[in-house]
């Protein structure tokens, strides 16, 4: 019995599909965050630095454009 047990797993782990890259799937889930010249206005610090940090992830990983 343990021996059937373990052949089935074996066969069900056999049959896992591949993950994409974390990169590629970041990038296929993501888009630039472009805000408007009175929101950015409004912004503080922390949230702008946000914002930059997380649009130059994309031009490294996904190549976005400024």
């Amino acid at each position: 019995m343990p021996k059937c047990l373990l052949f089935g797993g074996l066969l069900l782990a056999g049959c896992a599909t591949p993950v994409s890259p974390a990169r590629q799937v970041w990038c296929d889930h993501n888009q630039p965050r472009r805000a408007s010249a009175a929101v950015v206005a409004a912004m503080t610090r922390p949230e702008l630095d946000e914002i930059n940090a997380y649009n130059g992830k994309g031009a490294r990983w996904c190549g976005w454009k400024p």
